[in-house]
């Protein structure tokens, strides 16, 4: 099996990189590195007629303002007056024009690529579309498959709907916001497009149960969501009985940046000491909170029991040098700093966070969990776990040892063998125009409470049953990036006219973080694009149901939504 990794920065060099990557044991020799930019520059005119655009209109304006070289191979001009970029030139070797990204006055952005004897061959609108021509005409080996992993890519590469290429989607951190909420909040900006098009991706693996759960509470079934844990490297696991050490010593691995909130550990040391317990802190990582680190240390007069030693190089002795870890972050994905510090014997005491330590911890049998934010609960747990035995705290350090064990290398590559044996291309819909597609007119509408929230059926005239099975009802906020999907739970056919009728349940947990929010509802075929999904137009004679402490309207545009009740 070959691995190749592909990359879009145009000021990269993939050979330096690989080289410097191979050296240092990062990556295996034969994996290969490529790079868009670095591609087409060595493609023919003929390869290049490969990537699928469109034809180039005309005229392509000159280039103007003032040039920016930012590579041997990369020009950027900016607006005389406002700095503003508004052409990007990619060039080749020998400095002809490969592709030209035109900020255009009168047609908006465009992407220009040039055969190599300067002529526009094709032209692409958004940077997404030019991206996914080249991911298609460069993934053409059979059988392959596309893992990603990278926030940017994954927010286009789902919009490929003729792939033969399985798609994967490996989930690092959290998609939501605020994750400590709750499942049902809004989406990062950075993770929009992807979590609405989740169920384009062939797999969507995630590193916890937690998470698997709150994508299952946006309504996509678990058909597609594995479980693909990061991995713990062998190196981190102790290789023998843990040796005599400080109960009271505490480590962390984390960098100093505020998503880390290392102020938290930092002030249940001083509560610790004004209660008479001593308590050392030794934090391990570098970032730009340092200055402000230093300066509350200094503040709380803790420089005798907390250190800030940067990056060091014996990571190991000193995990296993301590006795107790703590993690006190905003969110976490399946944090690696604490799988490293169970595996060097250290018991875990950590807030309850948005992802990861549930799926690690069973709570006081290998670490402690502690309610979210709440340094004083912090500082109490840290107060108990000091009064235990030996003998309990050389079992719980054991017991950590063996459950970060599952996430060792061999356990890791099955899980993903294992997803990449049974992975299979889903079935998607045909493209259409999008931003046409009208309303679809309901011929009748019920909307009828129900103990979880309400249960809407929906009559539609002369529509393909097999499209009738495949649609979803999505709610979306409208102004706030929340949304959910209901599938439907029955259809039913009437005798005359050719009408079918969806019901659909919808579970107002849905609406349970954004209680102010007025969302519209749609319907949309289950694998389509998000931008596909279509407003449900209301009949005539519907008026506004009262369902539960929702209110199901028309609008003023005759299309069905939902809203708070006053």
């Amino acid at each position: 099996m070959s691995q190749t990794i592909l990359t879009f920065s145009p000021r990269m060099d993939t050979d330096e990189i690989r080289d410097r990557l191979i050296v240092q044991g990062k990556m295996r020799d034969d994996v290969e590195l490529v790079n868009i930019w670095q591609d087409l520059r060595g493609r023919s005119e003929a390869e290049l007629a490969r990537l699928e655009g469109e034809p180039p209109r005309m005229p392509i304006p000159d280039e103007g303002g003032e040039l920016e070289n930012i590579t041997a191979f990369y020009d950027v001009f900016r607006n005389t007056q406002t700095g503003a970029v508004i052409r990007r030139n990619y060039r080749r070797a020998d400095g002809s024009l490969l592709l030209a990204d035109i900020d255009d006055s009168k047609l908006g952005r465009r992407f220009v690529l040039h055969s190599p004897d300067g002529r526009p061959m094709t032209e692409w609108r958004r940077p997404r579309d030019f991206y996914n021509a080249w991911v298609s005409a460069v993934v053409t080996k059979e059988p392959a498959v596309v893992i990603v992993d990278e926030k940017k890519v994954s927010e286009f590469i789902h919009e490929i709907s003729d792939r033969a290429f399985p798609l994967i989607l490996f989930l690092h951190g959290t998609h939501l916001r605020r994750p400590w909420n709750g499942n049902h909040g809004q989406i990062l900006p950075r993770r929009l497009d992807t979590i609405r098009n989740l169920d384009r991706f062939d797999i969507v693996g995630v590193q916890t149960e937690q998470q698997a759960e709150a994508v299952q509470a946006l309504g996509f079934t678990e058909a597609n969501i594995r479980l693909l844990t990061g991995e713990l490297p062998e190196s981190a696991m102790l290789p023998e009985a843990s040796r005599r050490r400080p109960l009271n010593s505490a480590v962390m691995i984390a960098n100093l940046i505020a998503l880390k909130r290392i102020d938290h550990s930092i002030r249940a040391v001083a509560e610790l000491r004004d209660r008479g317990i001593d308590v050392s802190l030794t934090v391990l990582g570098e970032g730009s909170e340092r200055g402000r680190l230093e300066k509350l240390i200094d503040d709380l007069d803790l420089g005798d029991r907390v250190g800030l030693p940067g990056y060091v190089t014996d990571v190991s002795e000193r995990l296993q040098s301590a006795s107790f870890s703590m993690l006190t972050s905003t969110s976490e994905g399946l944090p690696l700093s604490m799988m490293e510090s169970m595996g060097a014997g250290c018991i875990p005491i950590v807030y309850d966070i948005t992802y990861g330590p549930r799926d690690l911890i069973e709570h006081g049998r290998n670490g402690f969990i502690t309610p979210w934010s709440d340094i004083d609960a912090l500082s109490d747990q840290i107060d108990a776990f000091l009064t235990l035995d030996e003998d309990r705290v050389e079992g719980m350090r054991r017991e950590a040892r063996k459950t970060v064990e599952r996430y060792l290398p061999e356990a890791g590559y099955q899980r993903w063998q294992d997803a990449l044996e049974e992975v299979v291309v889903v079935n998607l819909p045909d493209d259409r125009d999008e931003k046409s597609a009208p309303s679809i007119a309901a011929k009748k509408l019920t909307c009828e409470a129900t103990t979880q929230g309400c249960r809407i059926e929906i009559e539609l005239d002369r529509i393909h049953p097999a499209i009738a099975e495949s649609l979803e009802l999505v709610v979306a906020g409208r102004k706030l990036s929340t949304f959910f999907v209901s599938s439907s739970t029955q259809i039913s056919t009437r005798r005359f006219g050719n009408k079918v009728v969806l019901t659909f349940d919808v579970d107002y947990a849905g609406f349970s973080e954004s209680p102010d929010e007025t969302f519209d509802v749609f319907l949309r075929r289950a694998h389509d694009m998000w931008t596909a999904k279509r407003r449900i137009k209301a009949p005539r004679r519907f008026r506004a149901v009262q369902a539960g402490d929702r209110e199901w309207y028309s609008t003023k545009h005759g299309n069905l939504s939902v809203r708070p009740h006053s």
